[in-house]
């Protein structure tokens, strides 16, 4: 069996990938913005189910 890495090692691995950083940048957006608006959401005490229906 090969050598376990820690997790500093392999995430440097994958950073060094091409494009690995812009996705990571492009997932961290979409976490951020999902995040707010189930925030957002939980405050004005709606469902996903009632959101949906407001918006369409």
């Amino acid at each position: 069996m090969g050598e376990r890495k820690s997790w500093g090692v392999k995430r440097a691995e994958i950073m060094s990938r091409p494009g690995a950083g812009a996705a990571y940048e492009a997932a961290r957006i979409r976490f951020e913005l999902g995040e707010a608006v189930r925030l957002r959401r939980e405050q004005l005490g709606l469902t996903q189910s009632e959101l949906a229906e407001r918006t369409g």
